[in-house]
């Protein structure tokens, strides 16, 4: 046996990471829960070979076995401690940070080592800490609950745990693995000492060129597992990296085996490899790697090879998910996340949004059935202050009459004092749809005002709102003026209400020169939403709020876009009944805006991406209302603004012609008007866009390049202002696709269901 020593130097980990801390070439110690002796022998040939990295894990279970090898190699002078590299793996069920440190000293204590020269985080994800294994099959499965699943907030707690561990010098270094961008962004803006390194699943067949420039660029070392493929176990239908015909053909051309010349490739493009094997000619053959080169025409055609398959699936993780939110990021200019994710428990989502400066802060509560349960769950919704206060519940005709008693009775229940005010209502407005718009005025809010003071109030009441956007707003303007502001609960009942007018801290009412334009940027405490009063709402109401959430999609996510889309393109009538689907479409929603949201002061991509379509949007549906026009709702107005919006993009030369084509199609395929309705004037249009709020001379507007992607300007800047003969161009090129069509008017489908008992607002 010829033996290979590979020498690197240990650098304490600091604010910013050296390369080429890792050996190029690993052990991996996985071996399916099982014959751990077997796994020990291998790990002492291994070291006579020449191996000096070794990766671990706890979830791997042989940690006591690997551990005693390597310290009688140690023993036996083959080998000193300070010569290796020992990286092992921080398991999803101990990532509490009351439990972290345990788990680090439970690792050492099994290897018998007084440090790790890597500790990572094993996953994005934590599991309740009583979980367990139960299954060896494919890689394992687990009995768990997950705590959350890429919450940023959640892994920096755990990770300045880990940091402390560094500082203690029980680790040398600390990383992560199966982390995509977002989840490395999130880190790296807020850690103290960043990832030495990040294991992936990376090989010709998953090559994750976005992510592994990426981390190189952070200084962030990229460790391949599986580099190999799946040789030991795999699913009957997966493909064989070792017999794929390219990989053999440039082995036999090196005079290689197939997996040299995959572990080759691996380390040519800068990472690290960590193949396993029980065979010893194998374990020999896996690290002959370092010593010659595959030439640049053998590095090309493998990189043809990628295909973006994975051969590792776990249960508790979507890479599919996961990956498509973290490619959809629009690059390392805007420096802020692009999603938060909500946490899950049980049957309960929550979120939140803030703001810094003054304390703006809405805690976001989605659980169906809630409503019901007010009796049990009113004094966790209603802030503390309040429960000893006179406390009003403010709802429209409409909306009392589904829900009215059962939430005020319930408060009461609850031990909390609650009296229900009623405003008014239209059963049938100009779109045919119930709605109080009309009503969502100076006058009403004055009456509730003149009811809620005779009754009696302190600093300590709370307005409680329950309805849609319109209700919402209108209460929020009335808790935002009581008493220089009390406190605030929205019980929205609508899908506008759902994915965009309670989500977010404006709150008004309308004047009689236009909408929204008295108001108060104030907080709801807390925002409740229970989808099962969706059933109550008329199927095209329901498509309005989805508008809203396919702007998001549009603007910021492709995966988010097909989440919402394609349950519509296949049986709208069924997805807009489906609690599930509208379930998940609010909380996909919710978790591209919160961002927006929070970051709202530190780029304009925060005002244009909840804006898009609707400078268009504002014009049109303000014309829809005039005599001889189709009355549109607002949902409505903004699909066709997206789409005449793609259409100013391709003008510009920011997107292509496909970008344009998607647009229309999953718009129209969401059961959405995606044309200017055949009666309207694109002059009247045009005139009306100059009075829009949001620019004072020309339309501005933010405009896609990619479906899910933004364009922004050299300088970062995401708003552009549209020259008028653009404008013209966009809304004849909208007007050119609606006749080519024949379409008469404005709607795709057949003219939405109106269900007589909707919710109104």
């Amino acid at each position: 046996i010829s033996f290979h020593h590979l020498y690197y130097t240990h650098n304490m980990a600091t604010t910013t990471n050296k390369h080429n801390i890792i050996p190029n070439v690993g052990f991996g110690t996985f071996n399916s829960f099982s014959e751990h002796d077997k796994v020990a022998t291998s790990v002492k040939y291994a070291i006579k070979v020449g191996y000096r990295h070794f990766d671990l894990a706890k979830a791997y279970e042989n940690e006591k076995e690997v551990g005693k090898a390597i310290n009688e190699c140690i023993s036996e002078g083959l080998v000193k401690r300070e010569e290796l590299f020992i990286a092992s793996k921080l398991w999803c069920s101990d990532m509490d940070p009351k439990d972290v440190k345990k788990a680090c000293m439970n690792t050492l204590k099994a290897l018998d080592l007084d440090y790790l020269d890597n500790f990572m985080l094993h996953w994005p994800v934590q599991f309740n800490n009583d979980s367990y294994r139960t299954a060896n099959e494919f890689g394992g499965d687990f009995k768990y609950e997950i705590i959350h699943s890429g919450n940023s907030d959640n892994i920096l707690a755990t990770w300045k745990v880990m940091e402390n561990l560094v500082d203690q010098g029980y680790v040398k270094h600390i990383g992560v693995s199966n982390f995509n961008k977002r989840h490395l962004k999130e880190l790296l803006a807020c850690c103290r000492i960043p990832p030495v390194s990040n294991e992936i699943e990376l090989h010709p067949y998953l090559q994750q060129n976005s992510l592994v420039e990426y981390c190189q660029k952070k200084g962030i070392e990229v460790v391949a597992y599986s580099p190999l493929g799946k040789i030991g176990y795999k699913n009957t239908n997966d493909p064989s990296l070792i017999h794929d015909a390219v990989i053999i053909d440039v082995a036999n051309e090196v005079n290689k085996t197939p997996a040299q010349v995959l572990l080759r490739w691996a380390i040519q493009r800068g990472t690290k490899v960590i193949p396993k094997s029980n065979t010893p000619s194998r374990i020999e053959e896996n690290f002959d790697v370092t010593n010659w080169e595959l030439e640049e025409i053998h590095m090309n055609r493998i990189k043809d090879l990628d295909r973006g398959f994975r051969f590792v699936k776990v249960s508790w993780y979507s890479f599919e998910e996961e990956d498509a939110i973290s490619d959809d990021e629009s690059g390392d200019e805007l420096q802020q996340p692009k999603i938060i994710a909500g946490i899950v428990r049980g049957d309960t989502y929550k979120n939140s949004f803030y703001r810094e400066g003054r304390t703006l802060k809405s805690d976001i509560i989605l659980e169906r059935g809630i409503l019901k349960r007010l009796d049990e769950r009113a004094k966790e919704i209603i802030p503390l202050k309040c429960h000893n206060a006179n406390n009003y519940l403010i709802t429209d005709e409409i909306v009392d009459k589904l829900f009215g008693d059962d939430v005020v009775n319930g408060i009461n229940k609850s031990g909390i004092s609650c009296t229900k005010i009623v405003v008014p209502a239209d059963k049938e407005d100009e779109t045919g749809e119930t709605s109080c718009e009309r009503f969502k005025t100076l006058h009403i809010f004055e009456k509730c005002c003149d009811q809620i003071l005779k009754q009696g109030i302190s600093k300590n009441s709370c307005i409680i709102s329950l309805g849609g956007g319109v209700v919402n707003n209108l209460c929020g303007f009335i808790a935002s003026c009581l008493y220089r502001g009390i406190s605030l609960v929205h019980f929205t009942t609508t899908m506008m209400g759902m994915t965009d007018a309670a989500i977010d801290f404006k709150q008004a009412v309308n004047h009689s020169l236009g909408k929204n334009l008295l108001g108060a940027y104030y907080p709801a405490n807390t925002i409740v939403i229970d989808t099962t009063c969706l059933q109550n709402l008329s199927k095209r109401h329901i498509l309005n709020g989805i508008a809203e959430a396919l702007k998001h999609a549009l603007a910021q996510s492709r995966h988010c876009v097909e989440t919402i889309v394609e349950p519509l393109k296949n049986d709208a009538d069924a997805a807009l009944r489906d609690d599930e689907y509208l379930e998940r479409v609010c909380r996909t929603c919710i978790d591209w805006k919160v961002p927006t949201l929070i970051h709202y002061h530190e780029s304009d991509f925060n005002e244009m991406v909840p804006q898009y379509g609707h400078a268009f949007g504002h014009a049109i549906e303000h014309l829809s209302y005039h005599k001889g026009q189709i009355p549109l709702l607002h949902g409505e107005a903004v699909a066709i603004g997206m789409c005449l919006s793609a259409e100013v993009s391709y003008i510009m030369g920011f997107c292509d012609k496909g970008v344009v084509e998607e647009h229309y199609e999953f718009v129209k395929d969401s059961k959405l008007p995606a044309f200017i309705p055949s009666t309207m004037d694109v002059d009247k249009i045009f005139e009306k866009m100059a009075f829009d709020k949001h620019f004072v001379k020309k339309p501005t507007m933010g405009l896609v390049k990619e479906i899910g992607e933004m364009k922004s300007t050299d300088d970062g800047e995401y708003s552009f202002m549209i020259e008028n003969d653009v404008i013209m161009k966009a809304l004849k090129a909208n007007i050119d696709r609606r006749d080519t069509q024949k379409t008469q008017n404005a709607f795709p489908s057949p003219e939405p269901v109106k269900i007589t008992t909707a919710v109104a607002c």
